[in-house]
């Protein structure tokens, strides 16, 4: 197949295949970049499974390790809020408001802070790539809708190319550009996604069972004039 040139494209690729138990993402995803001749050093931000924070800091001082801001004298808290309603990021800046504590620890933030704190992370690093395992993972469906929104919007002003790992097709489908596959050889194919994957909707419909179909309010009527027999039958 022919390289991928990621200077000239920002797109979301979307890995769902798993080769074992000690199988590495993060090895997987280096992998395609070597195998699309990507030059060293890689400058990206990456997010496991888990939510990779650093316990001794808090959720917001996770958030802005890497982050830039345009001065030194003000908190980069204060400056963070600033940039997301003065850039009007109104997605990255809702998504953060998911994180209604930002000044706890890790160890006692629920399971969605801590994983909406990574992910904020990483979009906010201005790398040339961005690794995701399942970012879903631990995330209600609003917050996964605003998610989404936010990478996309990130991928536009940050022009990076994002690799994500997971097997729900169903959520990614309709938002990745192209489906990576490992081949037997270790080389990589690409497909690209060229249609709606609305794959759970499409398998429903065609897998539903009649008396489903019933309760909807399909039901079989006789012909008018199957009836009006019917009646004349009856007087006589």
């Amino acid at each position: 197949m022919s390289k991928v040139n990621f200077e000239d494209t920002f797109d979301i690729y979307l890995f769902t295949e798993e080769t074992g138990e000690n199988f590495s993402r993060l090895s997987e995803f280096i992998g395609f970049l070597k195998f699309n001749r990507v030059n060293l050093p890689y400058k990206f931000s990456y997010v496991s499974r888990g939510d990779n924070l650093i316990p001794d800091l808090t959720l917001i001082q996770n958030i802005l390790m890497d982050w830039s801001p345009n001065s030194l004298t003000a908190s980069k808290d204060m400056q963070f809020q600033d940039f997301l309603k003065e850039a009007h990021h109104s997605t990255l800046e809702h998504l953060y408001q998911k994180v209604v504590l930002p000044n706890e620890l890790p160890l006692h933030a629920n399971a969605q802070m801590r994983k909406v704190s990574a992910l904020l992370k990483s979009l906010v690093c201005e790398g040339q790539f961005i690794f995701l395992e399942e970012p879903e993972r631990d995330l209600d469906s609003e917050t996964i809708a605003l998610f989404i929104a936010a990478l996309k919007e990130t991928i536009g002003r940050h022009k990076q190319n994002v690799f994500i790992f997971s097997h729900d097709l169903n959520l990614w489908m309709p938002h990745v550009n192209y489906h990576v596959k490992r081949e037997r050889d270790y080389s990589f194919s690409i497909q690209k996604i060229v249609r709606d994957w609305n794959w759970k909707n499409e398998r429903e419909q065609f897998y539903k069972p009649a008396a489903v179909e019933e309760k909807s309010g399909l039901k079989f009527q006789l012909p008018a004039s199957y009836k009006k027999i019917g009646s004349e039958k009856k007087t006589a």
